[in-house]
């Protein structure tokens, strides 16, 4: 690619400031910063590019610690609220044992009366639970059948898909590299301004050298 001409006077105009001062204000008074600040930098000014660049990296340390601490401290609530309510729990259980275990006892007489009663319901349920395990039976083996079917016609779109998917892999490789290529020229000229070359950087052909009819062939070789 050709190399652009050294570009003469330019400054990009602020149409924007004069009209929120008050922003302006609220976000120096807010944030510990400005637009001036902003702007400065913006121009290239090292001292200005400098402190923007330290308060970032005291947001980042404080956007990726401070949910830790924050849980560490939680957890250490947490931990002495759990630790005293099993204090609690242990004390008032040693003073109701005494009553569940007499209740335990009665209860017990209880079931046994009641575990009589339940053989003879359960010889009566039982004729009404085959019957029920016979439809039941019968509606899993259709279902079944239905499933199975379904599942094989799944699989094959699944893999259909698959193989698309895969003869269409240079056509996304190479829509990845124009936007990486293009980036790579926006940085280039950004960093470097008049003094930017272009020419240095490289830029990948996914599909070119003929691979969409040697592809075809191969597809058609396999039987797709």
């Amino acid at each position: 690619m050709t190399n652009l001409r050294p570009a003469r006077d330019v400054k990009i105009k602020n149409h924007v400031s004069s009209k929120g001062k008050a922003l302006n204000a609220q976000m120096s008074s807010k944030f510990g910063i400005t637009i001036a600040d902003f702007e400065k930098a913006c121009m290239g000014s090292l001292p200005h590019i400098q402190r923007i660049g330290e308060l970032n990296k005291q947001a980042n340390f404080m956007r990726e610690y401070a949910p830790k601490l924050k849980e560490a401290y939680l957890t250490i609530i947490e931990g002495t609220e759990t630790y005293n309510l099993a204090l609690a729990d242990i004390l008032k259980a040693s003073g109701s044992a005494s009553l569940k275990i007499t209740k335990a006892m009665d209860g017990t007489a209880l079931a046994d009366r009641k575990f009589v009663n339940g053989r003879v319901e359960q010889a009566k349920q039982y004729l009404t639970d085959k019957s029920t395990e016979v439809s039941r039976h019968a509606y899993t083996l259709n279902y079944q059948q239905v499933k199975g079917y379904m599942d094989a016609f799944l699989v094959d779109v699944d893999r259909n898909d698959a193989v698309l998917n895969q003869t269409l892999r240079p056509e996304v490789k190479q829509v990845q590299e124009e936007k990486r290529y293009k980036g790579k020229l926006v940085d280039e000229y950004l960093t470097e301004g008049n003094d930017a070359r272009a020419d240095l950087i490289s830029r990948k052909e996914y599909t070119g050298q003929g691979i969409k009819g040697r592809l075809k062939e191969f597809m058609g070789a396999l039987g797709f």
